[in-house]
């Protein structure tokens, strides 16, 4: 049951022991990074609860169908501008109050719950007061807090976790990618599966993530004028100097926190030295989303590691 999520072994054996004892929730909250599994483990469990074969075996003409977003007793609500409008909610609890056309559960799925309006999340206070039977809903989020107490309290929470490098670069090894790439990929990603999937298929992404991955290997070695330029170049835009500096930190924690001393940077730097560095990665992500300059920012940055491996 769930072979097809990667990972998350303790929110595998929650479902599964609810499933097998038949004491399911009425509601379900998935917590957790974006990328982790938490949709892809809304659908499996729709699977599960619609499958012909009461296994979610992936292959009968009811899994097919969910998989592929055209049965009728699935729907999965995705946020289509920044916010989930009332309208939406509105239409998904029409779906949740009829009857089931052809399967056992009714399953209605959000993502990004956050999303919601309060009067949107208001509407859907009935559904969970109330549920009708043989209904499920399933909310995602990446922050539990950041979705109503209201609605917090009326559904079960199920946390997913950061995947380990090893569970992401099984996954991409299988697909056919080279296992050096792999582990880059991994290592950039923060455990996020579906971040490393953009590191791989955006041209934009893996044009950064080349620059972040130049930094984490070679920063020590370049010369001022080129420590300049790629900071012009990476300070240009806003949004990219925090996805550079989110990428960077993601990259250093797994290779820097695991032993005492780490080649990073092109040098031996230690654990707290490490540390440093990643406490000056958030205090410039606030400074720069604060509307700081990204580029002198970026270059203080450079300079107080370079400066930290002579120490």
């Amino acid at each position: 049951m769930f072979e097809r999520v990667i990972g998350q072994a303790k929110a595998k054996r929650i479902l599964s022991r609810a499933i097998k004892k038949g004491c399911l929730s009425h509601a379900y909250l998935f917590q957790g990074l974006t990328g982790v599994g938490k949709t892809t483990m809304a659908k499996e469990l729709a699977m599960v609860l619609n499958c012909i074969s009461k296994t979610g075996c992936g292959e009968c003409n009811n899994c097919y169908r969910i998989k592929q977003g055209l049965y009728p007793d699935v729907l999965l609500l995705k946020p289509e501008g920044p916010s989930i409008k009332i309208d939406e909610i509105r239409a998904l609890t029409n779906f949740m109050g009829k009857s089931s056309y052809e399967g056992s559960v009714k399953v209605g799925i959000v993502c990004k719950a956050e999303k919601m309006r309060d009067e949107a999340a208001n509407c859907l206070l009935k559904t969970l007061e109330e549920p009708p039977d043989n209904s499920l809903l399933i909310l995602t989020t990446e922050n539990q807090y950041s979705v109503l107490p209201t609605i917090r309290s009326r559904t079960q929470r199920v946390d997913f976790q950061r995947l380990s490098t090893e569970e992401i670069t099984g996954f991409l090894n299988n697909k056919g990618v080279d296992p050096k790439e792999s582990l880059k990929l991994a290592e950039y990603s923060g455990g996020s599966l579906g971040k490393a999937l953009s590191l791989q298929n955006s041209p934009a992404m893996q044009e950064l993530f080349q620059k972040a991955n130049q930094v984490l290997e070679d920063l020590t070695r370049l010369k001022p004028p080129e420590v300049i330029a790629l900071s012009s170049d990476l300070g240009k835009d806003r949004m990219q100097t925090l996805h550079f500096l989110e990428l960077l930190g993601d990259a250093l924690k797994a290779r820097g926190i695991k032993q005492d001393f780490s080649m990073v940077f092109g040098k031996q730097y230690s654990i707290t030295q490490i540390a440093a560095i990643l406490n000056s990665l958030e205090e410039l992500k606030l400074y720069i989303e604060g509307y700081g300059n990204a580029q002198l920012a970026l270059e203080g940055l450079f300079i107080r590691i370079c400066r930290l491996s002579e120490v």
